[in-house]
């Protein structure tokens, strides 16, 4: 499995929810959300290593992680938005 199995869903996601998808950071491929609010900042992210996995953090402590397939990558990436937003 790789990004280009998934992109369709965060494209998608991405659009809905009016947050900017980043593809590369530095020379890396990459599939990320960040969010700002009020109480600071979180980040969410995606990896394809065989399966999907999606992780969110406010840049300090607080991270959690989800597993996904492609069929309920939507759902999970509303799972991690809600808790980034409690926490922003």
């Amino acid at each position: 499995m790789n990004f280009t199995q998934v992109d369709p869903v965060l494209l998608a996601w991405s659009s809905n929810n009016r947050i900017p998808l980043s593809t590369q950071y530095q020379d890396a491929e990459v599939r990320s959300f960040e969010l700002v609010g009020t109480a600071g900042r979180a980040q969410i992210w995606v990896e394809v290593n065989g399966q999907v996995s999606v992780h969110v953090w406010d840049y300090k402590k607080r991270k959690q992680s989800f597993a996904a397939t492609v069929g309920t990558l939507e759902a999970t990436l509303d799972q991690a938005l809600a808790m980034a937003r409690v926490w922003i």
